[in-house]
């Protein structure tokens, strides 16, 4: 008497032992092309970590030297000694570290340094690094380097590049400077000595103030110019 059939006998292999079967007669009749494949995919994960270490040790090291400086700064209460420290620290920073979040904001720094010892040519040009950087936005920050830039034309009596560069700060990210913005446009074009265009930006600075001693100022200023 025949043995009684099961309900996987007449139903075929199940498809788990199928794929099994398929795969392994597919490894047995391209061996070299399959472990040629993972071996490539090993090296592509290695690597991907390796990248991954070196970037993460990479930023980290920046950052120490970031830190570095403005512990620095912190101590030393910006005597000269500490800002000739400062600038050799951030210039170094960039030199070795310059794809780093660190060394952008390095730039920064550099033009505020610059700037306050009155070196505005040195000054712009990191200004002008660091806004060029691919950089976060979200804390207004890029709106203090435009506007920098501005104090450093203005400074220099290049009153259309500091037009130029106060407008460009008053367009971007400025939450919470809305009025200074309108202020130092309007201070330009009464220094190029046209008045309607310094009224508009005045009067455009009073409704974004409320600052009392700035309210009392803006007006002012909008009385000698009316």
């Amino acid at each position: 008497m025949a043995e009684k059939l099961t309900k996987q006998d007449l139903e075929g292999p199940d498809a788990f032992q199928s794929t099994v079967e398929v795969i392994r007669d597919y490894i047995s009749e391209n061996r070299k092309r399959f472990y040629s494949i993972v071996t490539a995919i090993g090296i592509a994960v290695v690597v991907t970590i390796g990248i991954y270490m070196y970037w993460g040790h990479y930023q980290y090291s920046a950052k120490e030297m970031y830190a570095k400086a403005q512990k620095n700064i912190a101590q030393n209460m910006e005597t000269p000694e500490a800002i000739q420290g400062n600038i050799k620290i951030y210039q170094e920073l960039i030199d070795k570290y310059p794809h780093s979040w660190s060394a952008r904001m390095a730039h920064y720094h550099l033009g505020n340094i610059y700037y306050n010892a009155g070196q505005y040519d040195s000054a712009i040009a990191d200004y002008k690094k660091f806004i060029s950087s691919r950089i976060s936005d979200k804390a207004g920050i890029k709106y203090l380097a435009l506007t920098s830039i501005g104090y450093c034309y203005e400074a220099k009596k290049d009153f259309k590049s500091a037009l130029e560069y106060f407008e460009k700060a008053q367009k971007s990210k400025k939450s919470g400077f809305e009025s200074v913005a309108f202020s130092n446009i309007a201070r330009i074009y009464e220094q190029m000595n046209d008045k309607k265009s310094a009224l508009e930006n005045y009067n455009k600075a009073l409704e974004k103030t409320t600052e009392p001693s700035k309210v009392i100022f803006i007006k002012y200023k909008i009385s000698s110019l009316s």
